[in-house]
């Protein structure tokens, strides 16, 4: 225990577990404990160690096209307002009036001059600026020693990469680009369909909450190895129906053998920073060159080349740490708010310049799958509550995060770990920068680790 003091408060501090050792690592072995998504104490150290220092997601650029458009997000579990001020700069603000702690704005978007507090009028600018204090001197206000704050906290580091909108509390974060690695070409990938490199996000999102921790969607969006037995109802929809439900083209295969064998091609990454992705390139393109969007289609494929193009009209799925994923034609966010709780928005995007009715095919096909009469979305929140639900078995201490683990190879010229599509490269990728970002500072007393939950167990594996 050490003390420190703010201000004229000493408060005392007890050093932190190394919750690193939450994941076992060797040579041969890839395991989770269980009390990294079942322990409170764990997800407020993770608000802390990660949601505070990387890089979070927290918007897209079409949501905010003009001066005074505004958005309301979060960083882990901090309100924050996305803003375009009046000379169109783009501000990240904690949602919190710097008087009495009040949410300044619960509105999800829309159109300001300014924000005001309802609770006692506190009138802030777009930038984030304190404007006015109400009745500053009226019947026993302020005088003039007043030391007024600044104004909204204003989230130190703000960048965008293709109308996506990232933000860090970490002044020394390194820049987002580097940061994203093989993810900005995914990125591009995905974007570069459309004819303008641009996507917008005109459809209100589908939003769902469920029982448990956000890690399951960080980890399923870029699972291939769970689709034929979650979703085995939609499989045999899709064997009976085909694409006269409205699927337009998303989830091909017939049959359970045939969709079996296109699922299984292709590769699943274990990239640095976190990120997981799934890549699996079309093969033969010929055929979308016929009919109502071949024109379409192939002007991309004359721009790109072929095998860029493969890859840009195949199955590409990516959990971009920690809090965004990107798989179809849609943004997917997921925001921890309890260890047992989770909120996952869906954005339907449209691809800008792309045909009206290719834009539609997409949207219906995402509302056959992840709308609210969908089969894709219900089935994996299903499995999430599943998961914790049984992870309360706390008896049993580790999950196991180790298919394919022997055959993933390095990529050459990156730290970057390529796999099969089914193998669980991506989700160890998700946790190895967990355990990077969690050990930070932590204590490294072999007793330290959480006891509540039996987490003190992995000192007994000698996996450290």
């Amino acid at each position: 225990m050490f003390e420190s003091n703010v201000g004229n408060v000493t408060w005392m501090h007890r050093p932190e577990p190394d919750y690193s050792r939450l994941v076992w690592e060797e040579a041969n072995r890839f395991r989770v404990h269980t009390s990294a998504y079942t322990d409170p104490t764990v997800f407020a150290a993770e608000m802390k160690h990660i949601f505070q220092k990387t890089w979070v997601y927290v918007g897209h650029e079409s949501q905010i096209p003009e001066s005074g458009n505004f958005i309301t997000s979060y960083i882990g579990n901090q309100p924050v307002i996305v803003v375009r001020d009046e000379e169109r700069q783009i501000h990240v603000l904690v949602n919190r009036c710097v008087h009495r702690g009040a949410v300044v704005c619960r509105e999800g978007g829309g159109r300001a001059s300014e924000f005001n507090c309802p609770y006692h009028g506190w009138v802030y600018g777009l930038d984030g600026k304190l404007l006015a204090v109400s009745e500053r001197k009226d019947a026993g206000g302020y005088d003039d020693a007043f030391d007024a704050p600044e104004g909204l906290f204003k989230v130190p580091r703000v960048e965008r990469y293709r109308g996506l909108i990232f933000a860090s509390f970490n002044p020394a974060v390194q820049p987002l680009v580097p940061y994203l690695g093989r993810a900005k070409q995914f990125i591009d990938r995905k974007l570069n369909f459309s004819p303008e490199g641009e996507i917008v996000l005109s459809s209100k999102p589908f939003v769902v909450r469920y029982p448990g921790n956000w890690k399951f969607q960080a980890e399923n969006i870029v699972d291939g190895y769970h689709f034929m037995h979650t979703h085995k109802g939609f499989v045999q929809l899709q064997m009976k129906y085909g694409d006269s439900t409205g699927d337009f083209g998303v989830h091909k295969g017939g049959t359970p053998k045939a969709m079996r064998a296109l699922r299984f091609r292709g590769a699943a990454w274990r990239c640095e920073n976190g990120h997981g992705l799934i890549e699996k390139p079309l093969g033969e393109v010929d055929s979308l060159f016929e009919g109502e969007f071949g024109d379409y289609q192939r002007a991309l494929h004359d721009t790109y080349g072929e095998e860029e193009f493969s890859f840009m009209a195949g199955k590409l799925s990516g959990s971009i740490f920690p809090n965004l994923g990107l798989i179809h034609n849609q943004i997917r966010v997921w925001r921890p708010i309890a260890h047992n709780m989770t909120e996952v928005a869906v954005y339907p995007y449209e691809l800008k310049g792309a045909p009206d009715a290719f834009n539609e095919g997409m949207l219906r096909s995402q509302e056959r799958f992840y709308g609210p009469a969908g089969h894709g979305a219900a089935d994996d929140v299903d499995i999430f509550i599943r998961n914790q639900q049984g992870l309360e078995a706390s008896a049993v201490d580790w999950l196991i995060l180790e298919r394919g683990l022997s055959t993933d190879a390095p990529d050459a010229g990156s730290r970057d770990l390529r796999g099969g599509s089914t193998s669980e490269a991506p989700q160890r990728a998700i946790w190895s920068e967990w355990k990077r970002l969690m050990s930070a500072g932590a204590d490294q007393k072999p007793s330290s680790c959480p006891s509540s939950t039996g987490a003190h167990d992995a000192t007994q594996e000698g996996h450290h």
